[in-house]
């Protein structure tokens, strides 16, 4: 049985790639309609398929796996079915404006990632120079070992 749901999610879903998200579950399952962003930060989508495809499609809209994604809610109701959708696509605003948005939040991104690395090094380095540390300790350690085997066995106790 064919189905029109209109779909509104909340959470971080503006601003990191769920419209475009969105359009790719839409196709793998099927599903004909669109999503566009809302002045309240939310997406809405309006789908059409048949039960199935858009149970699943709902389902995936949780977007669990995506790193920038955060879905806090999904509100789905339920209308009369049309058939004028044809494909799914993500409606944009003003282009110039979504670009500059986009850009600036990609530069962020960007940023954190390179402080992470930053981190990331650093411990590395620690974590190396630890382990030169016990190298050397483990090397003396050897090297005491190694002589008192050898006065045990110079001395005839063993």
């Amino acid at each position: 049985m064919q189905k029109r749901l209109t779909i509104l999610v909340t959470g971080r879903v503006q601003r990191v790639g769920y419209r475009g998200f969105a359009r790719l579950i839409a196709n793998r399952h099927g599903i004909f309609g669109y999503a566009e962003n809302l002045p309240d930060g939310s997406v809405r989508i309006v789908a059409e398929g048949d039960e199935d495809g858009l149970a699943r499609f709902c389902e995936d809209l949780k977007a669990d796996d995506e790193p920038l994604i955060l879905v806090e809610s999904l509100l789905v109701s339920e209308s009369a079915y049309e058939g004028t959708l044809t494909h799914f696509e993500a409606h944009f605003g003003d282009f110039q404006k979504e670009m500059f948005h986009r850009s600036e939040l990609g530069l962020e991104y960007l940023k954190e990632m390179i402080k992470l690395q930053k981190r990331s090094l650093k411990m590395q380095e620690e974590m190396v120079s630890a382990l030169r540390d016990m190298k050397k300790e483990s090397r003396k350690r050897r090297e005491v070992l190694e002589r008192v085997i050898e006065a045990i066995h110079t001395q005839g106790i063993g």
